[in-house]
């Protein structure tokens, strides 16, 4: 266990995804051996070139994922929300990590040493499959934001983000909550918050979204898919 950790609660457990398809008896070791850490905002979860000997699942809070350039600009790559998991290929790899991670808000996470995971993953065909899908859902992220950052311009970052967060509520009130500030999620598209900003704006004068904060109301969903699929951007609809 960590120093200074809590015990872990079956509740915990069950809302976080990676642990759906455990059985009862295994969930309950995993909850045993693991510990619950409570962190303020800002704090350094992990460094880049330290090595992991467990996972991390959030139970409260967000933190971000994110690499510095060799000039010191940082570039979020993941925001980490309740219910994800982090640490599993650094872990099972047992490579140096190539990320920080840091507390965006107070946050909850549960450590589970990489022991009881080998162990539960051994005995339990439902958790090994819950751990590969997990995995497998981050390598097609970074693809996608492989290829997002490569090929679309800011306009076309910015739609496709909003698209891939919206909720499915009925339109016209699908929305999509920023899980953290603008400049963060810029920073996850890889553009200026300024031009972030920016774009939002514009799509918001054109009548596809609508702006409250943090939560943005796709207005016209179907314009949006265009903008995203554009060859030529310039000469989407006014």
């Amino acid at each position: 266990m960590h120093s200074n950790g809590k015990p872990v609660q079956m509740e915990q457990l069950y809302r976080v995804p990676l642990f759906h398809e455990v059985g009862e008896g295994n969930l309950k070791s995993i909850a045993r051996q693991g510990s619950v850490l409570e962190m303020p905002r800002g704090t350094r979860i992990l460094g880049r070139g330290e090595h992991l000997n467990g996972l991390y699942s959030v139970f409260e809070g967000r933190l971000k994922l994110y690499m510095l350039s060799c000039n010191g600009d940082e570039r979020v790559l993941r925001v980490l929300q309740p219910g994800d998991s982090f640490g599993e290929a650094i872990m099972f790899n047992e490579i140096p990590s190539p990320v920080f991670v840091e507390t965006l808000s107070p946050v909850s996470l549960g450590f589970f040493p990489r022991e009881v995971v080998t162990k539960v993953l051994a005995a339990d065909a439902g958790f090994m499959m819950s751990m590969l899908r997990g995995m497998s859902a981050m390598m097609r992220e970074l693809i996608h934001d492989l290829d997002t950052c490569c090929l679309q311009n800011a306009l076309q970052r910015t739609v496709s983000y909003l698209l891939r967060e919206a909720d499915s509520g009925p339109a016209p009130n699908i929305e999509v909550r920023l899980p953290a500030a603008k400049a963060v999620v810029a920073s996850m598209l890889n553009i200026s918050a300024e031009t972030f900003s920016r774009e939002l704006h514009r799509l918001q004068n054109e009548g596809l979204i609508e702006i409250d904060r943090r939560i943005i109301y796709l207005r016209d969903r179907e314009g949006l898919l265009a903008l995203a699929s554009s060859v030529n951007p310039a000469q989407r609809r006014h």
